[in-house]
């Protein structure tokens, strides 16, 4: 394993200072100056070239002595302290989840909230963690994520059973997973959290989140039922609950008639002065027999959709423009949604992830299941595509339907819907054309001999039957496949040769670096080397100072939960696509570290998929 000796060598070790120098804190930094120089100063002239070789986890700040490499947009400013490359932003992150000080104290002030063993996960779910900083985290992190893999991550971290013991750190806990549920568009899998809890008519915030989700769902008299404990409770919530539940009591008036009543709580809510409300404006029209109108820059909530309906509803666009993830995902789902906003919005929310792409399969499926034109076309293209039996009109249609699923921003998820259709081809040179979507397809869909197959048959075609040398993308099936035991680097070799004539831009090609190492397959040389004399890129999402460092502490010690909440945060909004390869390397290597092999892979699959060489060009 030539690959790993060379980070036993002293120029190496530097490169490993360098990485933890861009993870310490501003103020232990001169330390790490001044270790750097004295190594520097120490290294004979002869290790010229050996520390010209870059190491992608070396941080946005190391430089490269290489000649050939152009500088980097940041190293004129002369400054050591962290300067961050123009592209990379920074997202901050509260004190509390990192501070370990801070999480003693909040130790001794609140009860921990842990999992028990029924949970189904690795380890204690949610251990070294209480209910307020697990607010801190959920308050802060962008929900849903935005990348599948974390997505399914995170929701069978956020859905898993936990302690109903009924401690008052339990009830917060289980408020904070339900809002969560909420902002994640899983406003049934909040129904579950919230019958569960035995405390509604004791807690206020408890029947605040069971009303409000119960009408959402469209369960309008159990909702109003359980608002009618409120009534009594309200003066013990704060103000914006206050004013939620004013909302919630306009509604419930509203649907029985009573106008009267709309108008008053509608004026009760706005007095309160709550900020981004849209409830009591709706109420106003609904009541007042004005036309109804969305504030502006206000979210269409659940509640929100559940007030305008009794008027006849907003336009579809309005809706569809403004909706929350919660909102989106009940629409989709539900058997009353109006045609023309039912499969809009059921593509919006998979591209959300929060409905799978085989339930957005379904849906196309359905007869007259859109009355939208783009939706309508690809739903036809579906259709098509599925029902299809001669292999040369079958392949040219799944192909038009990626296509113009990729032009809506759906292209992940339409290569998981096409699996069925794929897996029913069988590999026939009059469709040799075919076989690099087929591997898509099925790398996608997580059918990775059946990527190989194709691959395989792909590549043995002559041109221009095939697609050419197509064995690169089994060395990507190696790389994701969580079933592989052995041989992960066996086809690394076509890889390092489509690297040297250029088929791999920069970005892909530290990304593809990052993500060999943190899986622990041995990177080859020629990728170091080519890799050390590409620029390192300077975009994408890295978090603040700490982050990275609390999160292999957390992984370190199988904290499940908090490692999971952690790698969102450091991989940012866009997930692996949209991370700095520091953050895409450590979150892969802490969630393989934590027990989750599988979903590691995923993320690093998603990491590579789009910057991966391809014969035909988007």
């Amino acid at each position: 394993m030539p690959g790993r000796k060379l980070s036993l060598t002293p120029i190496w070790t530097l490169v490993w200072l360098l990485r933890a120098y861009a993870l310490v804190p501003a103020n232990a930094r001169a330390v790490i100056v001044g270790v750097v120089i004295a190594s520097v100063v120490a290294f004979p002239a002869a290790n010229a070239l050996a520390q010209s070789k870059f190491n992608p986890f070396a941080g946005p700040g190391a430089q490269s002595s290489d000649d050939e490499a152009p500088p980097k947009p940041w190293q004129d400013s002369g400054d050591t302290g962290g300067n961050i490359p123009e592209g990379v932003t920074r997202e901050e992150l509260p004190s509390g989840p990192i501070n370990e000080k801070a999480r003693a104290v909040d130790r001794d002030e609140l009860e921990p909230v842990l999992s028990p063993d029924g949970s189904g996960l690795p380890y204690e779910l949610w251990r070294g963690l209480t209910a307020a900083e697990l607010g801190d985290y959920f308050a802060t992190l962008d929900i849903p994520p935005h990348s599948p893999a974390l997505f399914a991550l995170w929701r069978r971290l956020i859905t898993s059973d936990v302690s109903g013991g009924g401690t008052s750190a339990d009830n917060a806990f289980r408020l904070r997973r339900v809002e969560a549920l909420d902002r994640s568009g899983l406003a049934a899998e909040a129904l579950v959290v919230l019958a569960a809890s035995q405390t509604e008519s004791s807690d206020p915030f408890v029947t605040l989140w069971l009303a409000k989700i119960e009408i959402g769902l469209g369960n309008r008299e159990r909702g109003c039922e359980v608002a009618q404990a409120l009534r009594a409770a309200k003066a013990a919530l704060p103000r914006p609950q206050q004013a939620e539940a004013a909302v919630i009591a306009g509604y419930c008036a509203a649907a029985a008639g009573d106008m009267t009543a709309a108008s008053l709580q509608a004026g009760l809510a706005r007095e309160l002065g709550v900020a981004g409300l849209a409830g009591p404006d709706l109420l106003d029209a609904v009541s007042s027999d004005l036309r109804l109108s969305l504030p502006k820059g206000a979210e269409l909530t659940l509640l929100d959709y559940r007030i305008v309906e009794l008027k006849g509803g907003l336009p579809a666009g309005t809706v569809l423009a403004n909706a929350t993830p919660s909102l989106l995902g009940v629409l989709a789902r539900s058997p009353a949604t109006p045609a023309d906003l039912k499969l809009p919005a059921a593509e919006k929310a998979a591209a959300l992830n929060v409905i799978e792409p085989v339930e957005l399969a379904a849906l196309y499926g359905l007869p007259g299941a859109s009355e939208e034109a783009g939706s309508l076309e690809r739903a036809a293209l579906f259709k098509r595509a599925d029902a299809e039996r001669t292999p040369l009109k079958k392949v040219r249609l799944i192909r038009a339907f990626l296509d113009e699923q990729r032009r809506a921003g759906l292209y992940w998820q339409a290569l998981q819907m096409m699996a069925k259709p794929v897996q029913g081809l069988e590999p026939v040179p009059e469709i040799g054309w075919f076989a690099e979507t087929a591997i898509e397809v099925s790398i996608a869909s997580g059918s990775f001999d059946t990527a190989r197959r194709w691959a395989a048959f792909g590549t043995s075609l002559p041109q221009p039957q095939g697609g050419g040398n197509l064995e690169h993308w089994i060395a990507l099936a190696d790389i994701a496949d969580p079933a592989l035991t052995t041989g992960r680097s066996a086809h690394l070799g076509s890889v390092e040769q489509m690297a040297a004539s250029s088929r791999f831009d920069t970005n892909a090609l530290h990304r593809l670096a990052t993500v060999l190492d943190a899986l622990d397959i041995n990177v080859p040389i020629p990728l170091w080397e080519l890799s050390g004399r590409a620029p390192q890129p300077a975009g994408g999402h890295l978090p603040d100072t700490g982050v990275l460092t609390a999160l292999a502490d957390a992984s370190k010690k199988k904290d499940f939960g908090r490692t999971v909440l952690l790698a969102m945060k450091a991989l940012g909004s866009d997930g692996a696509e949209g991370a700095h390869i520091i953050a895409l390397g450590d979150g892969i290597r802490a969630l393989k570290r934590a027990g989750l092999e599988q979903e590691a892979r995923r993320l690093a699959l998603e990491g590579l998929f789009a910057g991966w060489p391809r014969s035909t060009t988007f």
